[in-house]
């Protein structure tokens, strides 16, 4: 099971485990969850390339990921809305997959 935590307020999320929904290289469930981290990290990345963000934090490796920042603040009501769209998509994953990956948010 993947395990998806939405630290809000500090903009930032972890990732660990497998989906396991089907073999390795071909798990569709897996795909999406990676697609949508390596797309918030890319977005942070940007951000922080824009001199949006104080500090950075972008981890990605095969079943754990933390992508995490500390936004400038007037870039704080942006940071939180990048955070809260990527995050919507691994909510609704869960839901549809509640075998495979759970999410939570904190804070």
């Amino acid at each position: 099971m993947i395990r998806i935590v939405y630290h809000r307020a500090y903009n930032k999320v972890t990732l660990e485990g497998h989906a396991q929904s089907g073999e390795h290289g071909h798990d569709l469930v897996c795909a999406a969850v990676s697609t949508l981290a390596y797309t918030l990290a890319n977005a942070v990345e940007n951000m922080h390339a824009s001199n949006q963000l104080k500090e950075k934090q972008c981890l990605l490796g095969e079943g754990d990921a933390v992508i995490a920042c500390r936004p400038l603040t007037r870039y704080v009501s942006v940071v939180t809305l990048v955070f809260d769209v990527f995050c919507s998509g691994f909510e609704m994953l869960a839901q549809n997959y509640p075998e495979n990956i759970s999410y939570e948010i904190r804070g």
